[in-house]
Parts: C-alpha cells; structure tokens; sequence
C-alpha cells in the first residue's frame, strides 16, 4: 500500500515496486497535499485490479522515443525536430537512456547538468572547430525540451512530478548578434548594384528584401513574382524556403508544404520545398519602398532575357525573386555565403565578414525601423513578423553608437553647459486657427452648421 509523507511544506507518496530481491521503495517527492492524495488512490486502484503497470519499468529512452513520434511529429517543424532529435541522439540517450523514468529526480538533473558543463565531449560538426565543452547554449537547449518531455510524462501519468522544473540550469547569456550600421550597408549595397552581373545584382535585390521588409533568409528566398503585387508595392510574404528531410516531409503534421522542387540527384536524403513559415505571425504583407521596387523591375529584366537565352531546357522557372541564374532556388546557407563572399570582396576594414551573417541585416533593419518610426514597435513587429513586441526591443533591435553619441550631446548641451536651465517641457500644441473668409465660407456652404451657431449664441446671451 503507498503512503503519504509529509517532508518540509511538501508531501511525498511511498510505495514499494518490484517482488523479492528486487522489491525496493519509491518516493514521489515534492507533491501538494491534493496531489499526493491523488496519486495514492491512483495507485491503490492499480494494485486492487491487479493491473501490472508497465512504465514502472519504463527506460528514459523507451520514454522520449515515444515522445517523440506521438508529441514531436505533431508539434514541430522540420527544424525544431531535427535539432531536438539530435540532442537526444547526442547528449541523452548516451547518459540517461537507461536510467528508469522514474528514478530521475530533481538532484539526478542537477548532476547531470554539472556533469555536461565540465565534462561531456562535444559533439564533432564537419568544418567547425573542435569545442573542449559543451556551452551553456546547448545545455539549455536540451533543458527545454527535456522539461517539455517530462510534463507529457505528468500528463500521461508515467511520473507524478517533473523533475526538470526546479533544476538548476548554469548561468548563460545570449551573445547579441552582430550588425551592420545604415553607413556599412549602404556601403554593401553600392559595392553590389551591378546590372551587368546576374550573380552581383541578385544579392543586391536581396540584400534591399531583407533590409527593407525585416525579411528572414527563407522568407527572401522562397519570395515569388506572383506573390508581388507591383502596383500598390506590396509584397505578400506566405512561404519560406527549407530543405528537408524527405521521411519528415510526410510525418511532420505541423509542417504544411506548399511546393516541392524536384531533385536534380536521385537518391538524396533531402528535399527542397516550399513551406508555411514557423509561426502564424509570420504570414504578413510587406509595402515596399519605390526604389527597392525599381530595383526589382530591374531584376525581372534580367530574368526574363536569361529565359530566352537558355530556353525551355536550360531555364527552370518557378516563380522565384531571388533564384539562381539558371531559375534553380537558392538556401538560406547559400545567401549567406555568397553575402559574405561580398564582404571579403570589399575588403571594408571596418566590416568583419566573420562576425557578419545575412541574417545580421534583419537585425540592422529593426534597429533604422525603430528609430525612423520613433520607436513604434507595433509597426516594426508587424512589418517583420515578430512573436511579440518584446522579440523586437530584446533581440534585434541594436542601439546604434551614433544615437548614443547624439544622446550625450544633447545632454552635454542642454543640460552640462545650460546648467540645467535648457531643459523645458515639452510645448502645448496650439490649436488650429481659421481667417474669416475661411470661416466664412464654411459657414455659407453649411446652413446647418450656422443655425446651431446662431443657437449657441443666443443661448450663451440669454444666459
């Protein structure tokens, strides 16, 4: 029979698992009153229906497997499953695979943590240098979805408690990412605007995406003409382009694919397709500027004369903004290496192309939006596709050196050398004023409006 113990503020329920040499207790710690009650009753049924309770010997291993293909499939886009399913695969199923779920505790997490900061060999990535540990970053990562893994445990009533709720994660700051100031990417932005060049002009085009519409890589890469309304200078941002796994392609039933380029090699692992962006915010509409829309004019030229050049057979046209001079589409990976291909070419000694991704222009972009809009961040959420506001003023939007030098100025010169007096508040607006011919004439074309002003005066002497 399981028993209720009380420990602390908290309760625990005990109960012995197991028959003979194997019989051994079990504390489910941690547990409010109500709780433990429910829980005791829970397993004083199984015992009286001689129900034999299978996850009592279930693995940490067994358990996320299932996780996995009944919560992951359903839940996560192609990215999110690949990186969580690596953790798993990488740091895990190695170290906790084979501990039974319910014999992780809050202290077994906390060691565990400890153990993967100081001691677990990271994971090789082909071309990355060698890391001596593990960062902070990864191991929080692999706390959020461990914590996730467990509350569908409570749900599922495998365990009574999740242990990763009041682990103890190591410290970790996220590093801002790097960005462009206005002055450097105008610089960028001349150096590319080469009509003459295909490969020197489509970067442009896209560089004027992402700085102008707070694009994402996918997003610029997956834009497509029909989706451009040239008229109203609009752009209708829908789809992202990604490549994907092809056995997640039809098992992930989060990820809604849209269009499916077809392979140039049989026999790929992946494929590249067309896909609804990661959140519902993201599906926005976007007014472009009238030069960047002059600029794409000018990029639909140039494809239009690469079609007739290469013809039918050479050219593969899927409607694509930004593509490859043959029409193929371009990844995310690819304008990234081809921007920074850029940079090195400039050889710009204050621009480091090793600091400097594609995706630091969004970053520049919501900084020159907030500060031109006088910090409306609805306007600038929205033109981006940010969660929340809060994604905007935390994450992408870079106070720029040159408003914080303007600020120390101003307060240099309207305070420091003014001794204060400089500073007044801010003037009333005054109200709009109107000539009698004006005032006239709207009287005259209004018969209405006098009556009730003949009224008010009368009213007003009477009184």
């Amino acid at each position: 029979m399981a028993s209720i113990v009380k420990r602390g503020k908290a309760y625990a329920v005990v109960y012995y698992e197991g028959e003979g040499k194997n019989k051994h207790q079990v504390w489910e710690s941690g547990l409010s009153y109500n709780a433990a009650k429910s829980r005791k009753a829970q397993l004083e049924y199984e015992v009286s229906q001689n129900i034999h309770i299978e996850q009592n010997d279930m693995t940490v291993s067994e358990f996320l497997h299932e996780f996995v293909q009944k919560y992951g499939e359903k839940r996560w886009v192609a990215s999110t499953y690949d990186g969580n399913v690596g953790l798993l695969e990488n740091y895990v199923y190695p170290y906790l695979g084979d501990r039974k779920l319910r014999s992780i505790r809050t202290k077994t997490v906390d060691d565990y943590y400890h153990f993967l900061l100081f001691e677990a060999e990271p994971v090789t990535n082909p071309g990355k240098p060698k890391r001596e540990h593990l960062t902070t970053s990864i191991i929080h990562d692999i706390h959020k979805v461990l914590r996730c893994a467990f509350n569908q445990a409570v749900k599922w009533e495998y365990i009574a408690k999740n242990p990763f709720l009041n682990a103890t994660l190591p410290e970790h700051k996220e590093k801002k990412r790097a960005a462009l100031t206005p002055e450097q990417l105008q610089k960028v932005m001349e150096f590319t605007d080469r009509p003459d060049i295909y490969d020197y002009y489509l970067i442009h085009c896209a560089i004027h995406l992402a700085f102008a519409c707070s694009m994402r890589g996918g997003e610029v890469g997956g834009a497509q003409w029909d989706r451009y309304d040239p008229a109203n200078r609009m752009l209708y941002i829908d789809r992202v382009i990604d490549r994907v796994d092809k056995k997640l392609a039809d098992t992930l039933t989060k990820m809604d694919i849209m269009f499916r380029f077809p392979n140039l090699y049989p026999g790929t692992r992946t494929l590249i397709v067309l896909k609804q962006p990661k959140t519902e915010g993201s599906v926005r509409n976007v007014y472009i500027p009238e030069t960047v829309a002059q600029k794409l004019k000018v990029l639909k030229q140039m494809q239009d004369k690469l079609k007739i050049e290469l013809g039918d057979d050479g050219y593969m046209d899927y409607g694509l903004i930004i593509c490859q001079a043959n029409g193929r589409p371009i990844m995310t990976e690819h304008l990234n290496k081809r921007f920074k291909e850029v940079l090195e070419a400039m050889g710009d000694p204050t621009i480091d192309p090793s600091e400097i991704v594609f995706h630091s222009i969004r970053h520049t972009s919501a900084g020159v939006k907030l500060r031109l809009s006088g910090g409306d961040l609805k306007a600038v959420q929205g033109d981006g596709g940010w969660s929340t506001p809060d994604m905007v003023t935390k994450r992408y939007a870079h106070i720029l050196d040159e408003d914080r030098r303007m600020l120390a100025s101003e307060m240099e010169q309207q305070f420091y050398q003014q001794g204060g007096t400089a500073i007044q508040p801010a003037a009333t607006e005054k109200a709009p004023s109107m000539d009698a011919n004006a005032l006239a004439a709207l009287l005259t074309s209004n018969p209405e409006l006098l009556t009730k002003v003949l009224q008010s005066i009368q009213t007003a002497n009477n009184g």
